[in-house]
């Protein structure tokens, strides 16, 4: 049995490639970091392939990954790099930062909702290596903590791209639509499910192309650009899920998944 990792450093916040070949008993193949179970998916005779995803909280150093096949088990190393993210120091009128009770329970609503989304892991839907949904560039990255006010402190828990007001937003890859809604930080929101425990969420947009249940593929349009939700100007926030775990999408994107 091999073990290859790709790549072999990441930082906090990062997917991963795990490619097993040599499987002898595939009814037990079972592949994890720490106590997280990373879904693997054939790659042909005896080869399996799964994303898996450093939590951003992770502390530098080795992160063991064990593959078990039968009574073969396996421990490889990822290792996980100190992350550099910068910060944005901002000013703002309190009325901008504060939310009002009724507020503050429709976003604690919608984080209930949402957050029994991230644990459904369905069967595998991508197809290939993830794309960008705009082809713009990346105006603020993942990790950026905004400081507010010299008090209260964000993590930007995605990337924001540049984008034109209507500019088409294209799925990252194939999966189904499992949300088209207006929510309040995020406004107009499409989350598409991948399959395997991922999913990418699009956020800010002035319109939807789909429907919850679609099954669109890599490249199809599914809305545009916008400026709804707590939002400055028209632009794209991608946000990323893995097994419950939010992930910087671009980590994803760089790989070249089987």
């Amino acid at each position: 049995m091999q073990v290859d990792l790709t790549p072999a450093e990441v930082f906090p916040g990062d997917a991963f490639m795990i490619k097993v070949t040599g499987v002898a008993s595939p009814g037990t193949l079972r592949v994890a970091a720490d106590t997280l179970k990373i879904p693997m998916n054939s790659c042909g005779e005896g080869c399996f392939t799964g994303i898996g995803v450093i939590h951003l909280d992770s502390a530098p150093g080795d992160k063991k990954i064990s593959v078990t096949d039968g009574q073969i088990k396996s421990m490889v190393n990822l290792r996980v790099k100190k992350p550099h993210f910068p910060e944005i120091h901002l000013k703002l009128p309190e009325s901008k930062v504060a939310l009002s009770p009724e507020d503050l329970a429709r976003v604690k609503e919608e984080e209930k909702r949402l957050g029994s989304v991230w644990p459904n892991i369905s069967g595998k839907l991508y197809d290939g290596t993830f794309m960008m949904p705009v082809p713009n560039r990346v105006s603020t990255g993942f990790g950026v903590k905004r400081i507010i006010n010299n008090k209260t402190v964000s993590i930007h828990r995605g990337i924001d791209l540049k984008g034109s007001m209507g500019e088409r937003v294209m799925a990252s890859n194939r999966g189904r639509v499992v949300v088209t809604e207006e929510f309040f930080f995020g406004g107009n929101t499409v989350v598409i499910d991948h399959g395997a425990g991922i999913y990418t969420i699009y956020m800010h947009l002035s319109g939807f192309a789909v429907k919850p249940g679609a099954i669109v593929e890599t490249g199809e349009v599914i809305g545009f650009v916008g400026s709804t939700g707590r939002s400055t100007g028209p632009h794209l926030h991608l946000s990323l899920k893995i097994l419950n775990i939010t992930a910087n999408p671009l980590s994803l994107i760089h790989l070249s998944v089987k």
